[in-house]
């Protein structure tokens, strides 16, 4: 079979450099999600999206942890697990201890840039956690969106990405611009594809790949978005 890589289909792309699972916690009425992919191979730099995916309802502690890890064992354990890690530090452990050192942890807050870093102890080990402002991580995909530098792979679960931020309420304050869900709506894939931007532009990818090579393996428990959407606002 012949074989054709296309720079603009993250599906042809032989790998991503790095490979990124970016992770959103459902809370109590959301879907937890994993969102995968990870920056070209080769220039000029591109985000791709390859796949996103809805965790069932109702998965908690361990149960989301190895859904997590069997879409990770789709692709031989070789990723960076981002992961929304604000509201439940006994899943922080778990993801952890399935994850270990190729875990990121993010704290989504009202403001941040994500720069910084606090380590999170947990058994075994600690976890680097960033704080990160939701506003913050929405505008910064808004932003690779519109400089159409997203390539995303076209099915329902994108389109329905793009939808839940379209769908956001936009409220401009003196303190910055806030990003509300409406009643009955949902913002869970979309912002794990911003976290999954933030990920992969960070001053720290280099650092993080470095830490994680040692541990690749875990112990157990064609689309352009920028084109062919319209820019959110």
């Amino acid at each position: 079979m012949t074989y054709h890589y296309t720079h603009e289909d993250p599906t042809t792309w032989p790998r991503f450099h790095p490979l990124i699972i970016a992770h959103d916690v459902g809370r109590s009425r959301d879907r937890s999600t994993a969102v995968i992919g990870g920056n070209s191979p080769i220039p000029p730099r591109l985000l791709g999206i390859q796949e996103l995916i809805e965790l069932p309802l109702d998965l908690y502690g361990s149960a989301r942890a190895s859904e997590l890890l069997s879409i990770d064992r789709r692709y031989n354990h070789n990723a960076l697990i981002v992961a929304d890690l604000s509201n439940d530090e006994s899943y922080a452990e778990i993801l952890f201890e399935t994850f270990r050192a190729r875990l990121i942890g993010l704290q989504i807050s009202r403001s941040g840039d994500g720069v910084g870093c606090v380590r999170r102890p947990v058994p075994d080990g600690s976890i680097p956690v960033y704080t990160v402002g939701r506003s913050y991580l929405i505008e910064l995909y808004h932003r690779e969106l519109q400089s159409r530098l997203v390539r995303i792979v076209d099915s329902p679960m994108a389109q329905k990405a793009y939808a839940q931020l379209e769908a956001l309420e936009v409220e401009y304050r003196d303190t910055g611009t806030v990003y509300r869900c409406l009643p009955g709506h949902h913002d869970d894939l979309g912002i794990s594809c911003a976290m999954l931007a933030w990920a992969a532009r960070h001053p720290d990818l280099l650092s993080w790949c470095r830490t994680a090579q040692p541990v690749r393996r875990v112990r157990g428990p064609s689309m352009s978005a920028a084109s062919a959407w319209r820019a959110f606002t």
